[in-house]
């Protein structure tokens, strides 16, 4: 425990210089949240922005007693001298004894071990034929027709079956950039929504746009639709491709 009380020590304006910085990121973070969610227009996006404002501030809560913690550890040690203990002289009584020296003995003479003979290799008897393995090859998928390039997916193909966790792969970077989302609807004309995942106030272009957790749906059929959205809250023709789930 000392060792470690002296290691903050040590060490303690680099523990205030980077826990200072993550403080910095997650405050900015919280007052853009804060700003997302006065600005947003849906329900859900207000929620989402106001679940990453309270993530934001009770994460700066904590950084901010790990900082006065390792304050309070470090404060003493620096506040304190070390004291080096003064050596004890050592008293010799009674009379000095004549040391008898021993002679030491000669070394042992070693006598070399002989190296055994190679035993030699037996050639095999027979061969083990070495199975061929025959390539098949991959059905082509066939990719949504999406009439925006700015605003497409391109890793998932029509009635593509899927299994797991799917990435998605596409372009989400239109004019007056503001967001994206990837939202899930049962069928293929699903006339109730889910984002999946969050939204993504980042553009992409011909990279992962996010990724489906298609273990949490039941096995059927599923459309998953790129959104867009710009700084007015306009969005083009979303994106959309249907998929079959399978466990």
């Amino acid at each position: 425990m000392e060792r470690v009380v002296q290691l903050v020590a040590d060490y303690q304006w680099w523990i205030y210089g980077v826990l200072g910085l993550v403080l910095i990121f997650f405050l900015r973070r919280a007052m853009m949240a804060r700003r997302e969610s006065a600005r947003s227009t849906f329900k859900l996006e207000q929620e989402q922005a106001q679940s990453r404002y309270n993530r934001s501030v009770v994460i700066s809560a904590v950084i901010l007693l790990v900082v006065i913690a390792a304050f309070v550890v470090s404060n003493p040690l620096l506040s304190t001298p070390q004291e080096t203990p003064e050596p004890t002289p050592t008293v010799t009584t009674g009379p000095l004894v004549k040391a008898t020296l021993t002679p030491t003995p000669p070394p042992p003479t070693i006598t070399p071990t002989p190296k055994p003979s190679p035993t030699p290799l037996k050639r095999p008897t027979s061969l083990t034929p070495t199975p061929v393995v025959v390539a098949t090859s991959t059905p082509e998928v066939r990719l949504p027709n999406c009439p925006n390039p700015n605003a497409r997916i391109t890793s998932l193909g029509i009635n593509q079956i899927v299994t797991g966790n799917v990435a998605i792969h596409g372009t989400a970077s239109i004019d007056n950039f503001w967001y994206y989302k990837i939202e899930v609807g049962p069928g293929q004309n699903p006339n109730n929504w889910a984002v999946v995942g969050e939204l993504r106030y980042t553009p992409v272009v011909r990279g992962q746009l996010e990724t489906f957790n298609s273990g949490a749906y039941p096995a059927g059929t599923y459309t998953l639709r790129l959104v867009v959205v710009d700084q007015t809250g306009n969005y083009p023709e979303p994106c959309q491709v249907t998929v079959i789930v399978q466990h």
